[in-house]
């Protein structure tokens, strides 16, 4: 009783020190999120480590990473204690994992640490604290003008939940004909997705009523208790359009039109989010764009294709925001299989977050390069628990360097408003060149993005309806200066630059320009080929994570039954496939190695030195 009456009286010191400021939040013109597993953040109360079962935690000491699938003591009051330095980063917005009671049971041998596995909807898991310091955590971020998110996890329960053996819960959940679960054995069939259990929990059967109502009133509950500011609601393409259209509804009547909800439909093909456009969330997180940041910034691919990919997303998703993102704890870490300048690459990943439409969130250990690591090994198995590393009690120099880089350019966003929701249109776009305008009601700002791995100098020509004048650099490492009506840049690699300049720019001004065909000096053409034993080939084509994983139109030749294909890459590792005759994709049989696509296939390996 001592060890917690200490806490409490510690946590109420922290609430009448930041309790001076008033606790209502004014809605921010900018905001920046920051999503943290509250285990995997900091401890503010050693006590709770190990919740009600020594077993679920073990300390993680940088050799031992089967302690990852344990708790590491990260908890509530810890995120607490961090708010100035969060403040201090530019963060307007926490999103904090689920902190929903678990199940207290190592399932298939890991422990629920990131909170996804609910057993008791209307409490708090011992291991993250108390709803005393729940309530603290809100109303202290409140008192800083910060919105705290919560993280909602509707679609399963634990595996253990009493409702399983209930008779009058029986319907709750998806089950056959025969009482058994389903399987999810399909993952392209919505309908196997919605009413199959996902990582093997049991499936909430949200389509009925009783069911839907429950959820609904827990969200009402956790609203009233806390005054949280909004919900990310876990899982979204694993329950019914219905019930979220219902929902989002219904949480909006009783919470208000500020309550922000933030939905996570994780398809990595644009065309899939589509039925998701109109439902009612005030964001959805860009998943595809993670993989289109990933595909251009990590991996080298053009930026014709990354053009053209926010092109289409914008005809066929006009209602849509999104929430942007290069990482977060479902997919590896930005810097995975970089090695030479990755932190400029992720900075540069980072600049285009800060500078383009959505709302950017930064998954906790982003700003400072943590490490990551692939999500799977060689044969499949997930480790995406390694992708999850408590956050340091200590940062190395390095990483206090980075941090410093990082808050300019949240600094950058906060400041400029045209680069949160000013209009976007193109001013230029090579295979590594990337100029646009961000334009306001009180500024406009243009911004140039170096993808190459070389310096490169560029000229472009004043486009038609925008008139330039008293250009002021805001940001970066870039020079560039006016000249018989064009824009002549000195841009070094991998960097992203902007200025502040006065003019007016027309109504009239396309969004999108056409793509100048100019190679970076880092790029190699490399020719590969394939066999047409048949000779019925007419069109060959290939498309990777350089493409986009989008046809790309390369030159083609052939000599007798070989075809021959001539593609622009820089230095690194590539996977892709042929695609023959327009619908059959296959791995290049003569590939010096290979790895397992998402489909249970083969991808091919091309390594640029």
């Amino acid at each position: 009783m001592q060890k917690f009456n200490k806490v409490i009286i510690a946590s109420f010191s922290i609430l009448l020190l930041l309790s001076s400021c008033s606790p209502s939040i004014e809605k921010a013109p900018v905001e920046v999120m920051y999503f943290l597993l509250i285990d995997r953040f900091v401890d503010g109360n050693p006590d709770n480590n190990a919740g009600s079962n020594p077993g679920s935690y073990e300390p993680y000491d940088g050799i031992n990473p089967e302690a990852l699938k344990q708790y590491q003591g990260g908890d509530l009051l810890g995120v607490t204690k961090s708010l100035d330095s969060l403040k201090a980063m530019g963060i307007t917005m926490i999103w904090i994992s689920p902190f929903i009671d678990n199940s207290n049971t190592d399932y298939v041998g890991w422990w629920p640490y990131h909170g996804y596995h609910p057993i008791d909807f209307y409490k708090v898991d011992e291991h993250f604290g108390t709803l005393g310091e729940l309530k603290l955590l809100v109303e202290a971020a409140h008192g800083m003008q910060m919105k705290v998110i919560f993280d909602m996890p509707f679609n399963q329960t634990a595996a253990d939940h009493p409702w399983i053996n209930e008779e009058s819960k029986k319907n709750w959940f998806h089950m056959d004909e025969t009482g058994e679960p389903y399987a999810i054995t399909d993952w392209q069939n919505q309908e196997q997705i919605e009413r199959g259990e996902l990582h093997g929990l049991p499936d909430l059967a949200q389509e009925r009523e009783e069911v839907a109502n429950y959820l609904f009133e827990v969200s009402k509950y956790w609203i009233d208790e806390t005054g949280c500011d909004g919900f990310r609601l876990d899982a979204v393409k694993h329950a019914p359009i219905s019930f979220w259209r219902d929902y989002t509804k219904r949480i909006k009547a009783f919470a208000g039109a500020d309550f922000l909800l933030l939905g996570e439909v994780f398809w990595g093909e644009a065309w899939r989010i589509e039925p998701y456009d109109d439902v009612g969330f005030d964001y959805l997180f860009d998943i595809p764009g993670y993989y289109a940041i990933r595909n251009t910034f990590n991996k080298g691919a053009g930026i014709g294709d990354f053009s053209k990919f926010y092109e289409l997303n914008g005809q066929n998703l006009p209602n849509t925001s999104f929430a942007t993102l290069i990482d977060n704890h479902d997919v590896p870490r930005f810097n995975v299989g970089l090695e030479d300048n990755a932190w400029k690459k992720q900075m540069l990943a980072l600049g285009w977050l800060m500078t383009s439409p959505g709302l950017p969130v930064i998954y906790s250990g982003t700003e400072i390069g943590m490490k990551g690591y692939s999500v799977s090994d060689v044969s499949g198995e997930s480790q995406d628990y390694l992708n999850r590393l408590p956050y340091p009690k200590n940062f190395t120099l390095e990483q206090v360097l980075q941090k410093k880089q990082f808050i300019e350019l949240t600094r950058l966003r906060n400041e400029h408003p045209a680069l949160s929701g000013g209009d976007f249109k193109e001013l230029y776009k090579d295979w590594s060149v990337y100029a646009y305008v961000r334009t306001g009601e009180d500024e406009n700002v243009m911004v140039c993005l170096n993808n190459a791995g070389t310096q490169e100098f560029i000229s472009i020509p004043f486009p038609q309806g925008v008139d330039m004048s008293e250009i002021h650099k805001i940001y970066g490492e870039a020079v560039v200066r006016t000249e018989e009506g064009d824009l002549l840049f000195r841009l070094p690699a991998n960097t992203m630059s902007a200025w502040k300049f006065e003019g007016e720019i027309s109504e009239n001004m396309p969004k999108w320009v056409a793509f100048t065909n100019r190679l970076s000096a880092d790029y190699q053409l490399k020719e590969l080929f394939y066999i047409d034993v048949e000779k019925d080939i007419n069109q060959f084509q290939i498309a990777g994570d350089f493409s986009n994983w989008v046809a790309g139109d390369f030159p083609t030749r052939r000599q007798g039954d070989s075809l021959f294909i001539e593609v622009p890459l820089k230095p690194g590792s590539y996977q892709y496939k042929f695609i023959l005759n327009g619908n059959t994709w296959i791995a290049d049989p003569h590939a010096a190695d290979f790895s397992i696509d998402p489909y249970g296939g083969k991808n091919s390996i091309l390594t640029v030195n």
